[in-house]
């Protein structure tokens, strides 16, 4: 639960979308308060030259104050009238006129009073005649113009973030996807075939990131190529001399008359036969690893499974296992041979050298759903569930393989199919183990199919 919220956190898209609505979420409240205070200032203003423009024409007597009452009052409404008030010496302290009390004492001027829980603006001037007067009138409806104005800017601004809002994640994930497609891009690749990210359309600011990862791609790929042609070269380099100490062996053979020195000689001839098988599979791993794939041609499934089996029977009646065709297909498929024939002679080899003495191993090769299948079933003690993935990796053996082997079988048969596209099934069956690889194919059955491949 904390690792996604962690998750969730790092996301540059949220994060963004987050920060933007914040400042969206501020800048419309900055709008408001400022929209008020000048709304305020305006309306403060209007109110004040009114009621200076009401003194005024009473001071110039363009409106006269006539009748004995003390003050007037324009209209019956609580928040929209204005009050005309004499403050006369010979009253009281204060003055009141339609619930206000002014005080007598205040200067000339523009002054805020609260009086019966109702604001109001006040301008006090002194007559030419001498006498003194009180207009005011109630604050409402100026701060109800104040409002009014905020609440034209503000309702706007929160009408349209969630639209803006929704815009701006809209365009953050736009303008971040040729990120996601870089990633799509980089999972995508493999050892076999790594190549350098492609710049078109990244944004500026993110290209020297891309070209980085772009030298690291080329310097990765120089040590890969290294590392593989040193083992295909080592391979390669000891086949020679193997050769030669298996043929001086065989020549050494004829002319040792002793027990003892033949026994000695055919343990050094086992040992030099399983290096020299070592050394076919790490060539044939390095090969396989290299990425290259041959043309496809037509192969035949019962030539295939009959070679696999050739190549094997040494070993099986050395073994006294019965190793043998269950059943083939009788047609022809279009594949890359040299890797297709690889497989089938790994996972045969594999399943003779792990099976018990006595044992059984069966071949079988056939199309199903446009795949070309191999199944190798067996007698042996199986994998155990835990390392059914182990077992891919170069030179991992079960602690209880008593065979003779490298670890290298399995491995080489993985790499192939991952090159090729095709699927590598391992799985304990009742009574002993069962192999299955999976290999699309194109299926051929006339001569004139056949030419066409070839061409």
């Amino acid at each position: 639960m904390a690792g996604g919220q962690g998750k969730q956190s790092r996301s540059l898209t949220l994060q963004l979308s987050a920060w933007i609505g914040v400042v969206m979420a501020v800048v419309g409240i900055l709008a408001c308060g400022f929209s008020f205070a000048f709304a305020y200032q305006e309306a403060r203003a209007l109110q004040d030259g009114q009621l200076n423009e009401i003194a005024a024409l009473i001071d110039s007597r363009a409106l006269a104050l006539t009748g004995p009452q003390s003050s007037v009052e324009s209209s019956q409404d609580s928040d929209v009238k204005v009050v005309i008030d004499r403050l006369s010496e010979r009253s009281a302290e204060m003055s009141k006129a339609a619930g206000l009390t002014i005080p007598h004492a205040m200067a000339d001027g523009f002054h805020d009073l609260d009086s019966s829980g109702q604001s109001w603006r006040v301008n006090i001037r002194t007559l030419r005649t001498g006498e003194r007067i009180a207009v005011a009138e109630p604050s409402a409806l100026r701060d109800e113009i104040a409002r009014d104005g905020a609440m034209r800017t503000l309702v706007p601004v929160l009408l349209l973030m969630p639209v803006l809002f929704v815009v701006v994640v809209v365009i953050v994930r736009t303008k971040l996807a040729p990120l996601s497609r870089l990633a799509i891009v980089v999972d995508r690749q493999t050892d076999a075939s790594l190549e350098p990210l492609p710049e078109e359309g990244i944004a500026t600011e993110v290209l020297p990131f891309v070209r980085s990862i772009n030298r690291l791609i080329g310097r990765l790929k120089d040590a890969i190529s290294h590392q593989r042609r040193f083992v295909a070269s080592a391979a390669h380099e000891l086949r020679s001399p193997l050769a030669a100490l298996s043929l001086q062996a065989g020549n050494l053979e004829a002319t040792i008359t002793s027990p003892d020195a033949r026994e000695r000689l055919s343990s050094f001839q086992s040992g030099l036969r399983r290096t020299h098988r070592l050394v076919e599979q790490l060539l044939a791993l390095a090969r396989s690893e290299q990425g290259t794939l041959e043309p496809p041609a037509a192969w035949s499934l019962g030539a295939a499974a009959t070679d696999a089996i050739n190549a094997c029977i040494e070993l099986a009646r050395a073994k006294d296992i019965d190793l043998g065709i269950v059943h083939v297909d009788d047609i022809e498929v279009v594949v890359d041979r040299t890797s297709t024939a690889v497989v089938l002679r790994n996972l045969v080899d594999n399943a003779v050298r792990y099976t018990p003495d006595g044992g059984k191993v069966d071949v079988s090769a056939f199309q199903k759903a446009g795949e070309l299948i191999f199944e190798i079933t067996d007698t042996g003690p199986g994998i155990p569930d835990n390392e059914l993935e182990h077992v891919l990796e170069p030179f991992y053996r079960l602690n209880h393989a008593l065979a003779p082997g490298s670890g290298l079988g399995l491995s080489i048969v993985s790499e192939i199919a991952r090159r090729t596209g095709g699927r590598l099934v391992l799985e304990n069956i009742e009574g002993g183990f069962r192999a299955r690889y999976f290999q699309p194919f194109d299926l051929t059955g006339t001569a004139e199919q056949l030419k066409f491949s070839h061409a």
